[in-house]
């Protein structure tokens, strides 16, 4: 029996289910909820599910499970759904990595060290991906990633508290790809990629993974851990597998169905109050890259309606009309587009907002919704208020240039996106640079001095280089705080300030005639002193007193 077990774990399965918990964080003891909801699911024979658990607490190891186990369980026939005893078992007998031994519980006889909590974000998806490859093959599979978001410009996806990091969307393009690569190398096909985190159903994402799975399921907004029903998924997909025999599954019905699951769940969140939306697109190269020649067509006509006065106005207004993620950064381009050509003129003679009208037209079409439709989006879905107008995928549209420093340049990331490079010279980021600069509010003058002392540009050289070399927070902090924007309620009264994410100000330097005197050297303050008793009575009298008193 042992060794007719043994075989049968060799062998090659009908699909492998992947989930990757990036739980090193605040998330943990959801996601440890949602690791029970996947074991209560049930036992499907041709398929191996393995889920990837970083717990939070410090020193803890990540463990790797693969659920119900068949040489654990002796059986040979699916068991799908409840059992008479509704007790859904603990986790110890499904971990793999790192396994223990009965004989010293703290030794790991698997891998190295590497298991400890040390790996990046980046190592732990890579390791994941390649032990699935290595020692879970199968036909079809797919994979489930959860976790913090916002990877468009933040370049932070499924942060990691313990090492510090996050996976850029370069990054996961590449280990998404390298995955692909070496499952059909084997026979294998990546059917699914579900992004069950916030913000990660964007044009760039799309582009990032097009060719790399068939299909991707996002939102462009905010995403709860317990939106998405795994043990109703998991079930949906097995019984889907079983029904199907030996013939391959119906996938596009099938990924439909996981979609409507998680807008079916995620509806009772309504009385929470939150909003959110779901979309389902395709990846297939073709696809995608029907997006391409209207957006290129739309970067143009924007940047050619910037030079005109009332065109920026329209652009503006579209801008700000149009449904927004996460302070401003995300826009839904479908959206954006549909509220710019409704402002356009339908007058024939105003060629430039002619233009824009035909290129959001064209933009609108291929984001439009259907299998039978050129561009990528399947379904989309939203709830609430606050998402009303997600159309199915965002773009980077924030108002001003993000600001920039040692440990983030989202512009020069930016630069490296497969969208960006596939668009070529009229690049969406092309438009951002000339949005930023267009829309640009010109630094606040500093008012005229009255007989100033010959201190005063001393102060001011002082009070620049201040400026510059103390800086201001412009933004939250990188993973925890700032992914849960939206989320977490009230905020910390005490905690960190953001400015306004809609005013596109200026970052020269600039100061009140007032407030500069703080930086008078010593003897600049006596002098103004001793001007100010001689020459008060004169100047009050002439009405000139000088402006900082």
């Amino acid at each position: 029996m042992e060794a007719k077990q043994e075989n049968y774990a060799k062998k090659l399965k009908k699909w492998t289910l992947m989930f990757f918990f990036a739980s090193d964080n605040n998330l943990s003891p959801s996601m440890l909820y949602q690791l029970k909801s996947i074991k209560s699911a049930g036992f499907q024979l041709d398929t191996n599910v393995v889920v990837h658990f970083d717990p939070y607490e410090r020193g803890v190891p990540s463990r790797i499970f693969e659920i119900n186990r068949t040489e654990k369980k002796g059986q040979y026939s699916s068991r799908i759904g409840d059992d008479r005893d509704p007790i859904i078992r603990n986790l110890a007998g499904d971990q793999v990595e790192p396994e223990i031994t009965q004989e010293d519980p703290g030794f790991r006889k698997s891998r190295s060290s590497r298991y400890y909590d040390n790996q990046t974000a980046n190592e732990a998806l890579t390791d994941f991906l390649d032990l699935c490859a290595e020692k879970y093959p199968a036909e079809q599979y797919m994979l489930f990633l959860i976790g913090h978001g916002l990877v468009v410009g933040r370049d932070a996806f499924l942060p990691d508290d313990n090492p510090n990091s996050g996976i850029s969307l370069v990054e996961l393009g590449t280990i998404l790809g390298t995955f692909q690569k070496t499952i059909r190398a084997k026979g294998g096909e990546l059917e699914l990629i579900g992004l069950h985190s916030c913000s990660m159903s964007a044009v760039e994402v799309a582009y990032q993974l097009k060719g790399k799975a068939k299909y991707m399921m996002a939102s462009e907004g905010l995403s709860f851990v317990g939106a998405w029903p795994y043990r109703q998924m998991l079930q949906k997909i097995f019984c889907a597998i079983d029904h199907a025999g030996q013939a391959k599954v119906g996938l596009a019905n099938l990924v439909k169905g996981l979609h409507e699951l998680c807008v079916h769940n995620s509806a009772d969140f309504i009385f929470a109050g939150y909003s959110s939306d779901l979309c389902l697109c395709s990846l297939d190269p073709e696809r995608v890259e029907a997006l391409t020649a209207p957006i290129e067509e739309l970067a143009k006509t924007l940047r050619s309606a910037l030079e005109d006065d009332r065109g920026k106005e329209l652009i503006l207004l579209a801008h700000w009309k149009s449904q927004s993620y996460f302070q401003e950064a995300y826009t839904d381009l479908f959206d954006f587009c549909r509220c710019l050509r409704e402002s356009c003129s339908n007058a024939d003679s105003n060629v430039a907002q002619q233009a824009m009208k035909r290129a959001c037209g064209s933009v609108i079409e291929a984001l439009s919704p259907g299998e039978t439709s050129k561009g990528p989006i399947i379904e989309v879905d939203y709830f609430g208020p606050d998402s009303q107008y997600s159309y199915g995928l965002s773009i980077y549209f924030p108002w001003f240039r993000p600001i920039e420093d040692a440990s983030e340049n989202v512009i020069k990331n930016y630069k490296t996106y497969a969208f960006v490079n596939d668009l070529h010279g009229n690049s969406w980021l092309g438009f951002l640079k000339a949005y930023f600069k267009k829309t640009l509010r010109s630094a606040r003058k500093n008012e005229p001095v009255l007989n100033p002392d010959y201190d005063r540009q001393e102060a001011l050289k002082l009070a620049s280089s201040s400026f510059r070399r103390i800086g201001f927070q412009t933004r939250s902090p990188e993973y925890a705080s700032s992914m849960l924007t939206g989320k977490v309620n009230p905020s910390d009264a005490s905690g960190y300030w953001i400015p306004s994410s809609v005013k596109n100000y200026s970052r020269d330097f600039s100061i009140s005639e007032r407030a500069l005197k703080v930086f008078l050297p010593e003897r600049g303050r006596k002098k103004r002193t001793k001007w100010t008793i001689m020459s008060f009575l004169a100047a009050a009298k002439n009405g000139l007193l000088p402006p900082w008193l």
